[in-house]
């Protein structure tokens, strides 16, 4: 059975990285804690196109450098040891698939199937899977796979925290596991 996983901010913890490189960008002293919506350019006041270029000449090096998740990676290899098939489902540009391979690889991330979309529109990707559950972080990518009928855990971060959610919310890896474990079978 199969089982999707956003990658950043959900077992790639790049939220302080991303913050710190804004912030220089932008002159502010904003901490992780006080992002209070996903879209970082209404955050920081700035146009796509200059985030775009932005995260042109610095995602890598946020990719490279972001550290794993607490718990994320022995949970992760619990499922994987179950005999569950995790899917890496990301908005990350195709552009990036090697070295979050790479990523994924020298951090011990177990994963049968990695999903570069450059869109956060996951649904078909998690339906043509057979997904039966999806972790992710970003509300609106959540009430999409809601509503189109994939089961979906939110992982709580700093940008979600103060959304409405009619599903299941975990702060920790311990919490997700413990719910899939719960609310599905092989």
């Amino acid at each position: 059975m199969n089982i999707g996983i956003d990658l950043d901010g959900t077992v790639a913890d790049n939220l302080e990285l991303l913050v710190e490189t804004l912030n220089q960008h932008c002159g502010k002293r904003l901490v992780g804690d006080e992002i209070r919506q996903y879209d970082l350019c209404k955050t920081y006041c700035i146009s796509e196109e200059e985030f775009i270029e932005l995260m042109e000449t610095k995602e890598e090096e946020i990719i490279v450098q972001s550290p794993v998740v607490p718990m994320a990676r022995e949970y992760i290899e619990k499922l994987a040891g179950q005999g569950w098939q995790i899917h890496i489902i990301t908005a990350r540009h195709p552009r990036y698939h090697e070295i979050t391979r790479k990523w994924l690889e020298r951090n011990d991330i177990p994963f049968c199937g990695l999903h570069l979309l450059n869109s956060h529109n996951k649904l078909q990707t998690c339906q043509n899977l057979g997904v039966k559950m999806m972790v992710e972080d970003n509300i609106h990518n959540a009430y999409q796979l809601k509503a189109g009928g994939i089961p979906t855990i939110l992982y709580e971060a700093p940008h979600n925290r103060y959304w409405s959610w009619q599903g299941t919310r975990c702060k920790t890896w311990k919490e997700i596991y413990q719910t899939i474990e719960t609310k599905l079978d092989k």
